[in-house]
């Protein structure tokens, strides 16, 4: 993979991030917090991992390895998520935007939150951090259609046509 596809792929999650985060603005509080089918307890539970696993492995690009993620409790609601996920974006868009075809074979090194120690290929890190999110949406999707506040289709494909 190439450095100019790896951006295309960063470019990518934030247009799809915002098309589910558009839909998430149309939830009453009450809907945004209500426990769901999901490891994270409920929308904000969710949200909330899936911006710790983004800030998370941008720190370890950066050569450090944060203990803990962030914990669903210390964000109020959706704006308080949305207003820290806009630094870590701007971060991962300036790293993202540094690196060369060079720089993806590198490799990354790092401890997960339980102290075990790892090394990646940073291209390989990078499609885990795209593919992880796509994860996530994909299991948001439905649920938000359930509540009456469907997301347009987020396929790579959608975005590639809008974008052409």
């Amino acid at each position: 993979m190439s450095i100019s596809q790896i951006q295309k792929l960063f470019v990518y999650n934030v247009w799809a991030w915002d098309h589910v985060f558009n839909s998430v603005a149309q939830l009453d509080a009450a809907a945004y917090q209500a426990p769901q089918p999901f490891f994270w307890g409920s929308i904000h539970g969710l949200l909330v991992h899936s911006l710790a696993a983004e800030w998370i492995w941008y720190n370890r690009c950066q050569g450090h390895s944060p203990a803990s993620l962030f914990n669903p409790a210390d964000y109020a609601d959706f704006a308080a998520v949305r207003a820290t996920w806009q630094p870590v974006r701007d971060n991962w868009f300036s790293y993202v935007n540094s690196l060369t075809d060079e720089s993806l074979t590198q490799t990354i090194s790092y401890s997960n939150t339980r102290g075990d120690h790892y090394s990646l290929v940073l291209a390989d890190l990078l499609q885990h951090v795209m593919n992880h999110a796509t994860e996530h949406r994909s299991q948001l999707s439905p649920t938000l259609y359930n509540l009456g506040f469907p997301t347009p289709p987020l396929d790579y494909l959608a975005f590639c046509l809008e974008q052409s």
